[in-house]
């Protein structure tokens, strides 16, 4: 969906116009250097994040609306060799009755074992199952110490138990354009492999933990894990089929425990299938659902999406709803195409959730706060946060066209203690 027009931002800084500048004055070389092949093939270490095992369904009984997610268990080997994510469906299905899904799910119950019974905080009741997702003990701490009355010393052991911990980190939600727009010096930018360099550089500007990415495709998602030398990986990434939705994190930072998807209609009810992932905070331990979703746009070719932007909306928001009886706190990023009417129908279907950017949603009617980008970025309530920014400066103009929503997220154990596990 077209953007407002960028505004002038006083904080784009000497350094960062000189690299805009190369940016474009080194497009040639750098699609010389980058495109050859479609891009450079991503680093080993990198591509380990692409999960692979054998996949199981799991519908879930939301009214009036299918929703199914695709699990993969993550294996414990560090190295995975790239496989296709699920086949694109050819069409809108039909949507199956609540007794269908019922029984489904009791099937899908009785073969895990799990008798159809809930696993508290440890199952992402969405669709990753009955069979459990384990949550991993925290990691171990060393520390100094003094003993009473014996002197001081040191030595390592897992933090106590009740002991309260915090993580901060910044989270973003990032459409970066895809390469297929660019083609050939389309809409007056640099070829996607070229611009991506833009994208790193803005990660870096924003000290981004965790992205949501839209348009991410292959070469590019190939390109942004070689610039950025393995600093962060990519769930479903570019060994993937559809990597345009992929979620990145830093690799210092954080680490993967599980990956999954949702189906989400996307063109003409037509599905796609889009990450969902839970990640630990490598320095606290506490972990975290992500989802990131795009949503379809009226465009020239597509006409008349309103009713499928409304339907993955309900899909998202029953993503958040179940993920809420888990305790594990969700965040979700996406390109929405849609402003205040995203966010009133999200929030009212999903009330546990709350935007970066601000609004209320309750008794008194939905205060959306006239939102000037569709994209977005929520988190369960409890989370807190702050130094919400849309960046608008001239490197952006020229990587992208969308705005880079960041914000900077506080977690903490004592509003979700099984965040921890154990």
């Amino acid at each position: 969906m077209p953007q407002p027009a960028p505004l002038a931002r006083t904080r784009l800084t000497a350094a960062t116009a000189v690299t805009s500048a190369a940016l474009v004055v080194t497009a040639a070389a750098g699609y010389a250097l980058l495109a050859a092949s479609g891009g450079p093939a991503a680093p080993a270490r990198a591509s380990a994040v692409v999960r692979t095992a054998p996949a199981s369904t799991l519908p879930l009984r939301v009214p009036d609306v299918a929703v199914t997610m695709t699990a993969r268990a993550t294996p414990a080997s560090s190295a995975a060799t790239p496989t296709a994510a699920p086949t694109r469906r050819a069409a809108h299905p039909r949507m199956p009755s609540a007794a269908e899904r019922d029984r489904e799910l009791a099937a899908v119950a009785a073969r895990s074992g799990a008798g159809g019974a809930a696993v508290p905080g440890a199952a992402l009741a969405a669709g990753v199952a009955a069979a459990g997702t384990t949550v991993a003990a925290a990691p171990a701490r060393t520390g100094t110490g003094t003993g009473t009355g014996t002197g001081t010393g040191t030595g390592t052991g897992p933090a106590p138990a009740s002991s309260t911990r915090s993580t901060d980190f910044v989270l973003s939600s990032f459409n970066v354009l895809g390469a297929s727009h660019t083609r050939h010096g389309g809409r007056g930018r640099a070829p996607g492999v070229v611009r991506i360099r833009g994208t790193a550089e803005l990660l870096a500007r924003h000290d981004v933990d965790v992205a949501g990415f839209q348009e991410l495709q292959h070469e590019q998602a190939r390109a942004l894990l070689a610039v950025t030398g393995g600093g962060y990986a990519l769930y479903p990434g570019a060994g993937a089929r559809d990597s345009d939705n992929s979620i990145g994190w830093r690799t210092s930072r954080f680490e993967l425990v599980r990956g999954t998807t949702l189906s989400i209609p996307y063109f003409d009810g037509h599905h796609r299938q889009m990450p969902v992932v839970l990640l630990r905070d490598r320095l606290s331990g506490l972990q975290a659902w992500f989802g990131n979703f795009h949503n379809p746009a009226e465009t020239s070719r597509y006409h008349h999406q309103q009713r499928w932007r409304t339907e993955a909306t309900y899909l998202e928001a029953a993503l958040a709803r179940r993920t809420a009886a888990t305790g594990v706190p969700l965040f979700v990023t996406g390109d929405m195409n849609e402003r205040a009417d995203y966010f009133c129908r999200f929030t009212s279907a999903a009330p546990g959730m709350v935007a970066a950017r601000g609004g209320s949603n309750g008794p008194g009617g939905c205060r959306a706060g006239r939102p000037r980008a569709v994209d977005w970025v929520l988190g369960s309530r409890g989370v807190v946060f702050s130094g919400y920014d849309e960046d608008r400066s001239h490197l952006v103009d020229i990587t992208t066209d969308h705005p880079v929503v960041s914000t900077r997220v506080h977690l903490d154990s004592s509003t979700f203690p099984r965040a921890l596990g154990g």
